[in-house]
């Protein structure tokens, strides 16, 4: 499967050093960021405040890793969440404030104020890089998917995997990597590697797959296409088959996001999204269609009651 390696762009915010060579500098910076101007960010570092509040938190973490880049000794690769923040890896969880890298030995990790640093425990694997435009590396996916699923709740190694796999990353080299560790995280890290898909079509199509998991549902088919002659498919998030229910997510990128309206009013997608659901529960085998929304996905009896309601089987 080809590579598909775009990395995230970053952000454009005026960023502001302190330095004890620029002492007059350096005070108008602390006096703009005591006004609330500037925000700072790190030791001696600041950001326009205007520039930094509206950008989404992975956003303010690809602006971090860039602030301190001079400060990363060449023998570091950046890693973990940090890694996946510049390959563009949807994430649940907002980043931390801090950067994480990993560094040549096994007994390695510091941390401090600016970095996580890791020690490198799989010094034998996978050894690929991806440079940024600015010369940074981060590992390469196979390797970053390891790293995420061996550190990350298992809700959040989904969402990262699926993405991943999606985009061209090796699963058998991501299992391999993960074996070769140790014993720590290794279970939760080979149960998002199994229950990971390509076919998810979203982060919030990811949780909800880890919780039908977690529920003990049939395991739904994915992006399953119904047809119907005269008329343009439907293709649907999940559907079990035994129970007969479809179960669609409803994220507000579809309501809000131009380019999932093209061009159409709120009110034209609703009314849209109502025959498309009429259509659905007229298919053949076709018993109910559920919709779940982010708000569902952490309520766990929400979605219990809404997927027994529909006649989905739980067996947890």
């Amino acid at each position: 499967m080809q590579r598909m390696l775009d990395l995230a762009p970053v952000p454009q915010v005026p960023l502001f050093r302190t330095s004890s060579h620029r002492p007059d500098e350096s005070d108008r910076i602390r006096q703009r960021a005591a006004a609330g101007e500037l925000t700072r960010i790190g030791r001696g570092l600041f950001v326009d405040t205007a520039a930094w509040q509206p950008l989404r938190s992975a956003e303010q973490h690809r602006v971090r890793i860039e602030a301190v880049a001079d400060r990363i000794r060449p023998d570091r690769v950046l890693s973990h969440v940090s890694a996946a923040v510049v390959l563009a890896v949807p994430l649940v969880t907002d980043p931390p404030d801090r950067v994480h890298l990993t560094t040549p030995g096994a007994d390695g990790r510091t941390t401090n104020a600016t970095f996580i640093v890791h020690a490198d425990l799989d010094p034998t694997g996978d050894r690929s890089t991806v440079r940024t435009s600015d010369g940074l590396r981060t590992h390469g996916p196979e390797r970053v998917a390891a790293d995420l699923a061996l550190t990350f709740p298992l809700v959040d190694a989904v969402v990262a995997l699926d993405d991943l796999l999606r985009r061209g990353t090796d699963r058998a080299r991501v299992r391999e990597s993960i074996e070769r560790r140790g014993p720590k995280g290794r279970r939760r890290a080979l149960t998002a590697v199994d229950l990971a898909d390509p076919e998810s079509g979203s982060p919030g199509e990811s949780v909800l797959r880890v919780r039908f998991d977690q529920l003990g549902t049939e395991r739904p088919v994915l992006q399953h296409r119904f047809r119907q002659a005269g008329w343009p498919d439907i293709v649907v998030d999940f559907w079990f088959p035994a129970a007969g229910v479809v179960v669609e997510f409803d994220g507000e990128v579809k309501y809000r996001g131009g380019r999932m309206r093209a061009g159409r009013s709120v009110e034209d997608v609703v009314v849209a999204e109502k025959h498309r659901e009429d259509r659905l529960r007229a298919m053949p085998g076709v018993r109910a269609v559920v919709r779940l929304t982010w708000s569902d996905l952490w309520d766990e009896g929400l979605l219990r009651a809404a997927l027994r309601r529909a006649g989905v089987r739980m067996r947890r």
